[in-house]
């Protein structure tokens, strides 16, 4: 075959569908990056939300291993460090 016909050849179908499932792996990755974020940013604000509806203004002291929480991604539960 001829180096300009060559161009013009349809890639395989196992090619295309390695192709996709790369980019959806690396989408999810990059969802679940953002996902983990973004919970981290909520339980943040949710801490200032019950902080300053206790109508203390003054700096708290907080624990930064005991007041940890992270956010189980697949059942949405919050854990405690």
């Amino acid at each position: 075959m001829n180096p300009v016909a060559e161009l013009f050849k349809r890639p395989p179908i196992h090619a295309i569908a390695d192709e996709q499932l790369y980019d959806a792996q690396r989408k999810l990755l990059d969802h679940e990056a953002a996902a983990e974020h973004h919970a981290a940013l909520a339980e943040m604000y949710r801490r200032r939300v019950h902080r300053l509806s206790q109508g203390s203004l003054r700096a708290e002291v907080i624990d930064p291993v005991e007041d940890t929480a992270a956010i189980d991604l697949k059942t949405g539960r919050r854990l405690r460090a």
